[in-house]
């Protein structure tokens, strides 16, 4: 094998694996994005569950107020 031809090889796999290290770079930036897509989907979905908690809550604590008035209406007219 000459020197030209070495040479000529040598050129041809730096530009085979620069192209290919550009095409992983790109795959790698698609990549991202999707994943900071994907963190803003959780991020938005576990707002809207800590949301329906609260009001879960909040409901729940309406009702056993309304519980504790009815309890306390019963047990005034018992002791009547």
């Amino acid at each position: 094998m000459n020197d030209d031809l070495l040479n000529d090889l040598k050129q041809f796999i730096a530009a085979t694996v620069m192209q290919e290290i550009a095409g992983i770079r790109n795959d790698i930036r698609r990549l991202d994005q999707k994943v900071d897509k994907l963190d803003q989907k959780v991020d938005d979905l576990a707002a809207s569950v800590a949301e329906a908690i609260d009001n879960a809550n909040e409901a729940t604590d309406t009702q056993l107020k309304k519980h504790d008035q009815r309890i306390g209406l019963l047990e005034q007219k018992v002791a009547a």
